[in-house]
């Protein structure tokens, strides 16, 4: 199974950014699939709004996996082995373990079937999660690294929507994940750094270096639309409730952030700053 993993903080516009990717020829978009075993678990809602149990384009990968899978203890067990605090053990120690892969091999083997694609999307953003998958010999995984300038971070999560986030702790977040992110970019020759400002400023060459790399630079002609349907995805933040999203760029922050609290944001992350290229 070919798997484009989308890695990084939350809030950097993966969601987007798997949106537009759904848009290529055979590419299917999955949503956040380390939330797909809680979504069967609870029957929660696609993103078209139907619940998975009902969801045209879920419905068969439920009926293969549930009758086959402890998929409450399987999502426990998943649960685990995904939390941020695992990378560093995994990046010393290596992330090799035979059960969780056996579980997830499982369901993106049904997804395959179901969905028939010949490149899926995962956007789940956990570096856990790809540094797991990437022991699997089934799969053949590229990643895309997303990362934001930090400003962009925090207003998005001091919204009061999903999991808000205070100032303090995006910043601790985001240090953690985009320098291991940065790590992980540098040392793996499968993951390519892709900034959320560079993408809303100029999408389609974006897309052709995404596909230079996804696609081993083969070049796939593909016509950007003003309104990119939101496909039938896992988790996705509010704008999947949309129905479809235009490529803009969030500038909320410049406006609702005072000018000093921005300076000392970019002061307070200023080694990331620097390295992505971010201005003051």
């Amino acid at each position: 199974m070919n798997l484009i993993y989308l890695l990084g903080a939350g809030r950097s516009g993966t969601t987007m950014i798997a949106t537009v990717l759904n848009a290529i020829p055979n590419v299917r978009t999955l949503g956040e699939m380390h939330q797909f075993l809680e979504y069967c678990v609870y029957d929660k809602e696609c993103a078209c709004g139907n619940d998975l149990s009902r969801c045209d384009k879920w419905k068969s990968v439920l009926e293969n996996i549930l009758p086959n899978m402890d998929v409450k203890n399987s999502m426990e067990y998943s649960s685990q082995k995904e939390r941020h605090r695992q990378i560093l053990k995994y990046l010393v120690l290596g992330a090799r373990d035979e059960s969780y892969l056996k579980i997830h091999e499982s369901v993106l083997e049904n997804v395959e079937i179901a969905m028939k694609a010949e490149h899926y999307v995962d956007s789940s953003k956990y570096i856990a999660r790809y540094l797991l998958l990437r022991e699997s010999p089934k799969l053949s995984l590229k990643g895309l690294f997303v990362i934001r300038d930090v400003r962009g971070v925090i207003h998005s999560f001091s919204k009061k929507v999903q999991t808000p986030r205070s100032a303090f702790s995006t910043i601790i977040y985001y240090y953690a994940i985009n320098i291991v992110g940065l790590i992980i970019s540098a040392l793996d020759r499968k993951v390519i750094k892709v900034r959320y400002e560079d993408f809303t400023n100029n999408p389609e060459e974006q897309l052709a270096r995404i596909c230079q790399h996804v696609f081993d630079k083969k070049q796939i002609e593909l016509n950007l639309q003003e309104s990119m349907e939101i496909p039938h995805i896992i988790g996705g933040n509010r704008l999947k409730t949309q129905g479809s999203l235009t490529i803009k760029k969030d500038l909320q922050w410049k406006n609702n952030i005072s000018r000093p609290m921005q300076i000392f944001y970019y002061f307070v992350t200023l080694p990331l700053m620097i390295i992505n290229r971010y201005k003051i």
